[in-house]
Parts: C-alpha cells; sequence; structure tokens
C-alpha cells in the first residue's frame, strides 16, 4: 500500500537524521572531553607553579629578615661608635666610624634587595595563582558544555525508540496485509491499528518536527561552543611557551638574586 510504503521511507528517514545527529553529537563530545582533559593538565601545571612560586618565597623571608638583623647591628655600632672614646686619636676615631658607616650603608642596600626580592617572589606567587583560578574557570566551562553534549545524546533515545517501534509496527502490518491466505481476525486487528494511527498520523508528525527543529538548534548552539572551545585551546596553546619562557627567566631571576644576598651576606656588614 503506498501510505505504509511513504509512511515507512518517513520513519526511516527520521531515523537517519537522528542517527546522523547523534553521531555529530558524538564527535563534538569526545572534542569537548578533551578539552575538559587539556584544561586539567593546564591547571595541574599551573598548580605546581604555585607550588614552586610559594617554596621560593621562605628562604627569601629569611634572608630579608637576616640581613635587617645585620643593618640593626650596623646601626648599633655606628651609634656605640658615634662619640669618640678617650685614648683614641680623633682620626683614628672618624676612620673607624667611616668604615663603620659603610658598612651600615652596605647593609641596608643588601636589607632594601632582599625585601624587593620577596616582594617580587610573593608576586609570582599571586600571578601563578591567577592562572590556577582561570584554569578551574576554563574547566568549568568545558565540563558544562560535556554535560550540555550528554544531555542532548540522552534526549535523543526516547524518540529514536519511538520510531523504531513505530516501523516494527509497520512492517507487521504490511505482513499481515499481504499474507495469503488471509487472516481475518489479523487483519481487522490491523484495520483498526491503522484507523488510530492515521487518526494520530498529523499530530505526530508535527510534533516530531518541532523536536527535530530543537533538535537542529541545539546542535547548532553546541557547534558554536565547540568553535569557542577550539579557539581557546589554540590560544592556551600560543600563550604556554611565553607563560613557560617567563617562569624560566624569573626563576633565573630569582636565583641570582638569593646568590646575591647569599654573597651580601657572607660579606657581612
Amino acid at each position: 500500500m503506498p501510505f505504509l510504503q511513504q509512511e515507512a521511507a518517513r520513519l526511516q528517514t527520521a531515523l537517519q537524521a537522528l542517527a546522523a545527529q547523534q553521531t555529530a553529537l558524538t564527535t563534538q563530545l569526545t572534542t569537548q572531553q578533551q578539552a575538559v582533559t587539556a584544561a586539567q593538565t593546564q591547571r595541574t601545571n599551573a598548580q605546581a607553579g604555585v607550588t614552586q612560586a610559594q617554596a621560593r618565597v621562605p628562604p627569601l623571608q629569611a634572608a630579608a629578615a637576616a640581613a635587617d638583623a645585620q643593618v640593626a647591628e650596623a646601626q648599633q655600632n655606628v651609634l656605640d661608635a658615634s662619640e669618640p672614646p678617650q685614648g683614641i686619636p680623633p682620626a683614628a676615631w672618624r676612620a673607624r666610624l667611616a668604615a663603620l658607616q659603610k658598612k651600615l650603608a652596605l647593609a641596608q642596600t643588601a636589607a632594601t634587595a632582599a625585601r624587593t626580592k620577596v616582594t617580587e617572589a610573593q608576586q609570582g606567587v599571586a600571578q601563578a595563582q591567577v592562572q590556577v583560578q582561570a584554569a578551574d574557570r576554563q574547566i568549568a566551562a568545558a565540563s558544562a558544555a560535556v554535560q550540555a553534549t550528554q544531555t542532548a545524546i540522552a534526549a535523543l533515545q526516547p524518540r529514536r525508540q519511538e520510531l523504531q517501534t513505530g516501523l516494527t509496527d509497520l512492517e507487521r502490518i504490511n505482513t499481515e496485509i499481504t499474507r495469503d491466505p488471509l487472516d481475518r481476525a489479523a487483519l481487522q486487528q490491523v484495520a483498526a491499528q491503522l484507523s488510530a494511527r492515521t487518526a494520530t498520523l498529523e499530530e505526530s508528525h508535527l510534533v516530531a518536527r518541532f523536536e527535530l527543529e530543537d533538535a537542529e538548534t541545539l546542535l547548532a548552539n553546541t557547534i558554536t561552543r565547540r568553535n569557542e572551545l577550539t579557539t581557546l585551546l589554540a590560544n592556551l596553546a600560543t600563550q604556554i611557551p611565553q607563560a613557560e619562557a617567563q617562569a624560566a627567566a624569573a626563576q633565573q631571576a630569582l636565583a641570582a638574586a638569593e646568590a646575591e644576598v647569599t654573597s651580601l651576606l657572607e660579606e657581612g656588614p
């Protein structure tokens, strides 16, 4: 019967469309899951950077405290020598006082440099924490996209099952109609089913069309989101080498500063 053939063709077409849509969503889901993994890796690396930056602060703080203590000691020495002691020639006293003042100036310079390095190290910690927070936001966005796509895939399953059931029913009806010899009781049951199916066909078709339109809109939105995430990942790929280079330069600067502070502390005031 032309009606049955047309209806079966319609159901088969709808099933193929849903299968294609599910394939596209599954591919998109894989891309989004990869984006989540990449963001998690970025977060792990950023957290490692925080740990490394935090580990550099206490030694620098200790060096700065030691430098401040040497400044205090040098200041006290200058204060103690501010009046010429008895029995020492004025020229010798002035020479000793000048030497003490020079040591005080050197100690103050070393202390200032040490405190500067502490500030720079603390700023490095703050910058690394900002990178961790940015990675957390990327993970949240990518995870939300994954959840949305999984929801869209799950939403296709009931419709797909409904279409498959309808196609199976049509195949059974067609079998009964073409049976030789005919089974009157079976044909009467088929006629009742056809009548009921005809009554609801237009309504079902309208609902299916609206559902398909909604699914296409969702697919378009998720594709747009996938493109945004792809662009974001590409930007991250270009930023990572720069961040690593900056981190390496900062480590070298901190190492040089630590060496300088250590050298100054070893020389003494």
